[in-house]
C-alpha cells in the first residue's frame, strides 16, 4: 500500500501469528497457513500485488496439529524450518524446506520435560528453531538444552537425525534471537537473556545478562537492522490482581555480543510488541489517559535503544481497555515500521483500520482502511523489495 489503497488480497489463509513472518528479500515473506497447515512464500511485486509463489504442506498424519511454534531461515535464505507446538508433549516435529530445489523433509524430535520457571511445576517449554552455523545445522531448544542436527543429515532423508551437538540453556525460553550472520543464537529467558556462538563442533560459551529487578520476561523480541541488537517489550513484575493501568511497561534492547541489556520504563499500562528501525525502537503504550506511540532513539555508540524518547498521541481504540475493568476482552494494536524509521504503521484492533505515522512530522499522515476488523490488532508487516532482510526468525 504505497498510497494507502488496496493493491490485492489473498483469501483463505489463516495466518499463524505465533510463528509470524520472515522477510526473505525481493518482496518475499514466509508465513504459516494454519488452516491446512502449510508453509507459504508470499511475494509482493513492484506494483504491490501479493501472490503465493511457493507452498509446502506441513505433514499432519495424525490430525493433531495445533499451531506452528517458531519459523526460521538460514543466512542465505535458501532453507526454511517450521517447528510444531504440540502442547504438553515431548514429541515434536520440524519441517525443513529447500526453496531452491523445492525439497521438503519432516523429522521427529524428542524434547524434555522440565520444572517450569513460571509455575514451579513439571511441564514442557516451547521449542525454538534456528538454522545456523557452518556446517549448517537445525538447532532446537528441547527443554533445558539446545540440540543441533546437521541439515545435510536431514536432507539425506533421515527422519530421525543424529544429534550433532548439545549444550545447556536457561529456563523458559520464549523469544529466539539470531544474528544476521547466522553464527550466533540465543533467547529471552525467564530471568534474562542468553546468547552463544556456534562453532564447527558445537557451541561456544554462553553470554548472559539478567533483567533489572522487578522487570518481567520479554516474550516477543525482534532483531534490529544492525543484526546484533534485539528489542522487545516488557511488563513489570507486580502483585497478582494489580490493575492493568498500574503495571509498569518497559522497552528492552540488548546486544548479542556484549552481554548487555537496557530496560527503559515508558510508563504504566499495556505495551504492544515492539517494532524497530535503524533510528529508533517503538511500541504503543495504552494507559488510563490515552494511547501514545513511543519512540526510543538508538545510541550510535552502543547500538542500544535507550536514547531520547518521543511520544506521539494516538486516538484511543473504541473498544480498548478501560481503567478499572479487565483488559483481557479489550481490543489491542499491532505495530510495524519501515527499516529507515520514516514511517510507522499502527493497527486499530476491531476497527479495520491502520494509522500511518510520519516520524519526521511526529503525527499521523493517513488512516488506511481494511476489509477485515483486524481483531486483536491483526498482524502487520512492511515489505520493501529493495531492502536486504536482517532478521532470520519469525516475528
Amino acid at each position: 500500500m504505497f498510497d494507502g489503497s488496496q493493491k490485492g488480497s489473498i483469501d483463505g489463509i489463516e495466518l499463524g501469528v505465533h510463528a509470524g513472518t520472515i522477510q526473505l528479500g525481493k518482496g518475499r515473506i514466509a508465513l504459516v497457513d494454519e488452516s491446512k497447515p502449510s508453509l507459504n512464500i508470499l511475494e509482493v511485486d513492484h506494483q504491490g500485488k501479493p501472490v503465493i509463489a511457493q507452498s509446502f504442506t506441513i505433514p499432519d498424519p495424525n490430525g493433531n496439529w495445533e499451531r506452528a511454534g517458531w519459523i526460521t531461515t538460514d543466512v542465505n535464505k535458501r532453507y526454511l524450518a517450521v517447528g510444531s507446538d504440540f502442547d504438553e508433549s515431548i514429541e515434536q516435529q520440524v519441517t525443513l524446506v529447500d526453496l531452491q530445489s523445492g525439497g521438503q523433509w519432516t523429522v521427529s524430535l524428542q524434547t524434555n520435560e522440565v520444572v517450569l520457571a513460571t509455575t514451579g511445576k513439571p511441564g514442557t517449554e516451547e521449542m525454538h528453531t534456528f538454522l545456523a552455523g557452518d556446517p549448517l545445522r537445525l538447532v532446537v531448544s528441547s527443554g533445558g538444552k539446545l540440540d543441533a542436527y546437521l541439515v545435510s543429515d536431514i536432507t539425506s532423508g533421515n527422519p530421525t537425525p543424529t544429534r550433532h551437538s548439545s549444550t545447556a540453556l536457561g529456563a523458559y525460553p520464549h523469544g529466539p534471537l539470531m544474528g544476521k550472520d547466522g553464527d550466533a543464537i540465543g533467547s529471552t529467558l525467564n530471568s534474562g537473556v542468553e546468547t552463544l556462538r556456534l562453532t564447527r563442533d558445537g557451541f561456544g560459551a554462553p553470554v548472559s545478562a539478567g533483567y533489572p529487578a522487578g522487570v518481567g520476561q520479554s516474550y516477543r523480541p525482534r532483531m534490529a537492522p544492525d543484526g546484533t541488537t534485539f528489542v522487545g517489550a516488557q511488563a513489570g513484575r507486580v502483585e497478582k490482581g494489580t490493575a492493568w493501568n498500574l503495571t509498569p511497561a518497559y522497552l528492552m534492547s540488548g546486544s548479542m555480543t556484549q552481554g548487555s541489556i537496557a530496560s527503559v520504563k515508558v510508563g504504566e499500562g499495556i505495551a504492544t510488541r515492539a517494532a524497530v528501525s535503524s533510528r529508533f525502537a517503538s511500541l504503543v503504550l495504552t494507559k488510563a489517559g490515552g494511547d501514545n506511540l513511543i519512540l526510543l532513539d538508538r545510541n550510535s555508540q552502543t547500538g542500544i535503544y535507550d536514547g531520547g524518547k518521543t511520544e506521539i498521541p494516538l486516538e484511543p481504540l473504541s473498544a480498548g481497555p478501560k481503567a478499572g475493568q479487565d483488559s483481557k476482552t479489550a481490543e489491542t494494536r499491532f505495530v510495524a515500521a519501515t527499516k529507515d524509521g520514516e514511517m510507522i504503521f499502527v493497527s486499530r484492533g476491531g476497527e479495520g483500520a491502520v494509522t500511518q505515522v510520519s516520524t519526521s512530522e511526529s503525527k499521523a499522515r493517513r488512516t488506511i482502511t481494511f476489509p477485515t476488523k483486524l481483531a486483536a490488532g491483526g498482524y502487520l508487516a512492511v515489505i520493501n523489495p529493495a531492502e536486504t532482510p536482517f532478521d532470520l526468525g519469525g516475528r
